[in-house]
C-alpha cells in the first residue's frame, strides 16, 4: 500500500477513475433533470393551465358552467389514470369529482403541493392545486403521481445500473491505464538498470511508436550514444595524451642526459636547455588547449556573452594575419556583408577564427587563397573560412573535431590535433552549428551563431 501511495502511475490511474466516475455522475444528473424533472414541470404547467381555464369558466358561466366543465373533463377519456378533479360547495360538500377522501387537502390557496388523498377509492399521492372562490366553493385540480414516481424509479434504477457498469468500466480502465503505463516505464527502467550495471550498449526498443514515451526513449538512447562517444573519446584522449607526452618527455630526457655527459661543452648544455624549454612549452600549449576545451564545454564562459559587432574583430585578424599570408606567398581575403552583430564571448570568437586561419595557413600550402566571409540574416550570423588547398579526405571529415585526431598526411607537421576540437567546443558553447565541407578543392568551414 505504501508503494502504491507513492506511485505516480497509481495516482494517475486513480485520478482517471475518479474523473470517469465524476463524469458519469454529472451526465446522470443532467439526464435525470432533463427527463423526470422536465415531466414534473410539464405536469405542473398543465395543472395550472387547466385550473386557470376552469376559473375563467366559473367567472363567465357561474357554478353551473364550472360543474359542466369539470364533468366534461372527467368523461372525455383523457388522462383517466392520472387526472384529479374535485368541486366542493361553500359548505364543503362534494358536487363532482373523482376524489373519495380529501381530509388532508392543503390549506393554502393557488399553490401547487403534494398531498395524500383517495382517488376512486385508492390511496394516492397527488400533485394538487386548490382554488377557493369568493362564494366559498372550492376547486381542486391535480394529477396522480403514481406513474410519475414509477417513471422516476425506473430512471433511477437505470442510472444505478449504468453507474455500477460505469464504476466497473472505470476500475477496468484504470487498471488498463496503469498496466500500459507501467509496461512502457518498465521497458525504460530495465534498460537503465542494465546500463547502470555496466552494459553501455543497451538501448531501448522504440519501434514505430511516436508517443511521449517513445520520445523519452529516443532521448535516452541519444544520451547513451553520447555517453559512449564521450567515453570512447576519453579513452582515446588518455591514450593520445600518454603517447604525445611520452615522446616529448623522452626527447627532453635524452637531451638532458646528453648534456650531463662529462665531455659536454657549455654550448651543448645551453642548446640542451633551450631544446628542453621549447619542448616543455609545447607540452604547456597542449594542456592550455585542453583547458580551453574543458572550459568551453563546462559553459562557465556564458556569463561573459555580450552583443558586439564582428567587423573590428575581423579587422584585427586581418592586420595580424595579412603579413603572415604575404610571407607564405598566400592570399588572404576578408569579405563582410553589412554590419553583423553577435551575442558571444569576444575572446573565444577571436580565438576560433585564429585557429581556423592557422589551420588554413598550415595546410593549404604556398600560393593558396584563404577567404574569411561573414554575413548575417534575421536569426543567425554565418562565418565561413575557406581555402583552395588539398583539403581533408571525405572519410576524415567526421572525425577532425575529435581531440588529437590528425589526418595521416598532416602528421609530419607540427601540431597536436586540438585546433578544431577547440572550435567545435566554442561553437557548441554558443549554441551554434559547425559544418566542415569539401570545397573542391580545399576545405570549407562554416559556423552559424545565433544573434540573440
Amino acid at each position: 500500500m505504501t508503494s502504491l501511495r507513492h506511485s505516480l502511475i497509481f495516482r494517475l490511474a486513480l485520478g482517471y477513475g475518479l474523473l470517469f466516475l465524476l463524469s458519469i455522475g454529472v451526465i446522470s444528473s443532467v439526464f435525470y433533470i432533463g427527463t423526470a424533472g422536465l415531466l414534473a414541470r410539464d405536469a405542473d404547467k398543465q395543472i395550472v393551465a387547466i385550473a386557470h381555464q376552469l376559473e375563467q369558466t366559473h367567472d363567465r358561466s357561474g357554478d353551473a358552467g364550472l360543474l359542466q366543465a369539470v364533468h366534461t373533463l372527467l368523461t372525455d377519456d383523457k388522462d383517466v389514470e392520472t387526472e384529479v378533479y374535485l368541486l366542493l360547495d361553500p359548505h364543503g360538500n362534494k358536487e363532482i369529482g373523482n376524489l373519495t377522501s380529501w381530509r388532508l387537502l392543503p390549506g393554502v390557496n393557488d399553490v401547487l403541493t403534494n398531498a395524500k388523498v383517495q382517488r376512486l377509492g385508492r390511496d394516492s399521492t397527488s400533485r394538487l392545486l386548490v382554488h377557493r372562490f369568493g362564494d366559498g366553493s372550492t376547486l381542486v385540480v391535480g394529477r396522480d403521481l403514481y406513474e410519475q414516481h414509477q417513471l422516476e424509479r425506473t430512471i433511477l434504477t437505470a442510472l444505478a445500473i449504468g453507474g455500477a457498469l460505469g464504476l466497473l468500466l472505470a476500475v477496468l480502465g484504470a487498471a488498463l491505464f496503469r498496466s500500459q503505463l507501467q509496461a512502457r516505464i518498465a521497458v525504460i527502467q530495465h534498460a537503465t538498470h542494465d546500463v547502470s550495471a555496466g552494459n553501455l550498449n543497451r538501448r531501448i526498443d522504440v519501434g514505430e511508436a511516436q508517443d511521449e514515451f517513445a520520445g523519452i526513449a529516443r532521448d535516452i538512447n541519444r544520451m547513451l550514444d553520447d555517453i559512449n562517444r564521450l567515453m570512447d573519446t576519453a579513452r582515446n584522449v588518455s591514450n593520445t595524451i600518454a603517447h604525445d607526452l611520452r615522446t616529448p618527455l623522452g626527447r627532453i630526457r635524452g637531451a638532458l642526459e646528453e648534456a650531463l655527459q662529462p665531455l659536454s661543452s657549455p654550448d651543448g648544455l645551453q642548446r640542451a636547455a633551450h631544446y628542453a624549454i621549447d619542448e616543455i612549452d609545447t607540452l604547456i600549449g597542449v594542456f592550455e588547449k585542453l583547458l580551453q576545451i574543458a572550459e568551453a564545454e563546462s559553459g562557465v564562459r556564458r556569463q561573459l556573452f555580450e552583443l558586439f559587432p564582428l567587423r573590428p574583430v575581423l579587422d584585427d585578424l586581418m592586420e595580424l594575419y595579412q603579413p603572415a599570408a604575404e610571407a607564405r606567398g598566400m592570399r588572404l581575403r576578408v569579405e563582410v556583408e553589412g554590419a553583423p552583430i553577435v551575442r558571444a564571448d569576444r575572446d573565444l570568437i577571436a580565438n576560433v577564427l585564429a585557429n581556423l586561419l592557422d589551420n588554413a595557413f598550415k595546410y593549404a600550402g604556398s600560393g593558396a587563397l584563404v577567404r574569411l566571409i561573414v554575413r548575417q540574416d534575421d536569426k543567425r550570423v554565418h562565418i565561413v573560412v575557406e581555402d583552395d588547398g588539398p583539403g581533408i579526405p571525405a572519410d576524415a571529415l567526421g572525425r577532425v573535431t575529435e581531440r588529437f585526431f590528425r589526418v595521416d598526411s598532416s602528421r609530419s607537421q607540427r601540431g597536436n590535433g586540438l585546433g578544431l576540437s577547440i572550435v567545435a567546443a566554442v561553437v557548441s558553447l554558443h549554441r551554434g552549428e559547425l559544418r566542415l565541407e569539401d570545397a573542391q578543392p580545399g576545405l570549407k568551414v562554416s559556423i552559424f551563431l545565433p544573434t540573440t
